[in-house]
């Protein structure tokens, strides 16, 4: 069947158009006057495009995913190793906090709007899903062309990655500090890549917890 290409240019403008607003006046701000106004249209013709003000913020966040993907995967080419895929993957998404901060705090304006809103708190667990599959994604392709095994669950690892992201990103947001944060950056890519190479924390038990989570996820 023939596409609709006038109706998917006016979405993805109104997807720009919403981004732009959310980045530049925050989420309190977005009504859907003010959204439609910046896409150049009447509120009822962008409720037609995009059903509700909710599903307009769903595709913002996929949006978000997507860039991210985008940039991690472009970052790795098929040559390198994984240390390689890792820490140049980090960097290109790095440049791009630096060079856009202020959609780094619009998704989390989003994300605490989803989780303060109980019909929408799935939009939040969506968007960490999402990241996580994307870093997941990245480790498991430069593994699969190396022909190795990451040294710990790549689900994990993908967690640990967005969440020592997020703590440098909220740093990053708070002062504008890049020197600090390239530098921290690093201490980061450093932990990735000893976790991805075998040199993992010992626990209490003297065994790594890696090794005990994934033996209880193969337990259940």
């Amino acid at each position: 069947m023939p596409v609709d290409r006038t109706a998917t240019d006016r979405r993805n403008e109104i997807l720009e158009a919403a981004i732009r607003v959310l980045a530049r006046d925050g989420l309190a701000q977005a009504s859907t006057r003010k959204l439609a106004a910046e896409a150049g249209i009447n509120q009822a013709t962008l409720l037609y495009y995009v059903g509700s003000k909710d599903k307009l913020l769903l595709a913002v966040l996929r949006e978000m995913m997507r860039q991210t993907q985008e940039i991690a995967v472009a970052a790795a080419s098929d040559d390198m190793s994984l240390r390689e895929a890792i820490a140049c993957s980090l960097r290109a998404f790095w440049q791009h906090v630096e060079a856009t901060p202020e959609l780094q705090v619009m998704q989390y304006e989003l994300t605490l709007y989803a989780l303060r809103n109980p019909d929408a708190s799935w939009l939040a667990r969506e968007q960490y899903r999402g990241y996580c599959e994307v870093v997941e994604d990245v480790l498991r392709a430069a593994c699969e062309r190396q022909g190795i095994a990451c040294a710990v669950p790549a689900d994990a690892l993908a967690r640990f990655i967005v969440g020592g992201l997020d703590g440098l990103i909220l740093q990053f947001v708070s002062d504008q500090n890049t020197t600090r944060a390239r530098y921290d950056l690093e201490a980061l890519i450093a932990a990735v890549i000893s976790l991805a190479e075998g040199a993992a924390p010992v626990s209490s038990t003297g065994e790594s917890p890696w090794q005990e989570r994934s033996e209880e996820a193969h337990a259940r």
